[in-house]
């Protein structure tokens, strides 16, 4: 599927915005500030119901305005087939959210008609930053290709926060065992499903580092969960869990939050068998990026045979030109490709619609 039709109201800067998207993708020009970013962020907010920036809904929301809404068409490739999907919400933090025109209640309903990944100078955080963003980044790849997972999750952090919330009054009874129960449940499929996409990512990413590098450096990632279990079933990873909560019981209860489960899950990545998070350039940290997002892509594919929506929001800023030109050519013929730049020299990528945006509007150039 590609997005071949999208609407914006009252979404960031654009007010009133209607706007046809080549099935190949297209091109993005215009200075700082024009609302290139703001635009890719409306993509993907349609397919993932997220912001690839980490924005809250209400930041999401124009200044003047109470409320946001965002439509997309999703069409197949090669037929006339197609699925409008919407999405709006208001400062009160009510959401609605469609598809066909229809109602749907939950996120799981709503998300896959779209998958989309998002390269961008935020990015290092994957690198540079903390556990949370590695694992985000981990939570919106699998939700979209594994509705499963998606409503485990989301189930695991409800049974959580509600733990949390005893913990932090020092209650310890019969609720923290039905809490304990429901978390092993849930976190167990959460552990075992990144443990399964970290081990195809793995040897994907490796192969796209050295691509893009060059095969000056080697890199390496694997996946770190907070417990222990050597077993390939889930039942066992789900017995593991529960042991674990229970021998940090005492502990979680003087510190008030639990300090075992896949909230504490991480990714280690190395270049030449070095943490990149302490030794690796700019460059190579953009590459790690860059690598990590295109291996999700690969794997997504042996998932789920929809085409990707990549959005590249002046994501190779920090490699140099040798780097640079090997990036598209490993995404061609993979899916819609939407670039921004701040002008129409962006190296490898050739042969995109070049449009421009310019006060709020996007024309064909």
């Amino acid at each position: 599927m590609f997005l071949s039709k999208m609407h914006l109201d009252n979404f960031r800067s654009y007010k009133d915005l209607t706007l046809d998207l080549p099935e190949k993708g297209m091109l993005l020009t215009g200075p700082n500030g024009s609302g290139k970013t703001n635009l890719l962020e409306g993509v993907f907010l349609l397919c993932t119901a997220r912001s690839q920036r980490g924005a809250s809904r209400n930041e999401l929301i124009g200044f003047s305005s109470d409320y946001c809404y965002v439509e997309g068409v999703f069409s197949a490739l090669g037929n006339e087939s197609s699925v409008p999907v919407s999405i709006g919400f208001n400062r009160e933090q009510r959401v609605s959210m469609k598809v066909n025109a229809k109602q749907v209640s939950s996120f799981s309903q709503w998300l896959g008609h779209g998958m989309a990944v998002s390269f961008g100078p935020e990015d290092l955080t994957l690198v540079q930053g903390v556990p949370k963003d590695r694992r985000n980044f981990l939570d919106i790849f699998i939700s979209q290709i594994d509705t499963t997972y998606l409503s485990s999750l989301i189930s695991y952090r409800k049974s959580l926060a509600q733990r949390n919330n005893l913990l932090a009054n020092k209650i310890n009874d019969a609720q923290l065992d039905v809490y304990e129960e429901a978390m092993a449940r849930h976190g167990a499929v959460v552990f075992f499903k990144r443990r399964e996409i970290c081990a195809a990512m793995t040897p994907v990413f490796a192969s796209f580092y050295g691509e893009i590098s060059g095969n000056l450096e080697r890199a390496s990632m694997e996946y770190k969960p907070s417990i222990r279990c050597a077993s390939d079933s889930q039942k066992d990873w789900e017995q593991a869990f529960l042991n674990g909560i229970g021998n940090a019981k005492s502990k979680d209860i003087l510190a008030g939050y639990s300090s075992v489960g896949p909230h504490r899950d991480d990714i280690t990545l190395l270049v030449d068998e070095k943490e990149a998070r302490s030794f690796a350039s700019l460059g190579q940290c953009t590459t790690i990026a860059l690598s990590l997002r295109m291996s999700s892509v690969l794997v997504s594919e042996q998932y789920r045979k929809d085409s990707m929506i990549f959005l590249f929001d002046d994501a190779v800023s920090y490699l140099d030109s040798a780097r640079t030109s090997r990036v598209f050519p490993l995404l061609e013929h993979r899916g819609q490709l939407l670039v921004t730049a701040p002008s129409d020299r962006q190296q490898g990528v050739a042969g995109l619609p070049h449009y421009a945006i310019r006060e709020g509007a996007v024309v064909s150039l």
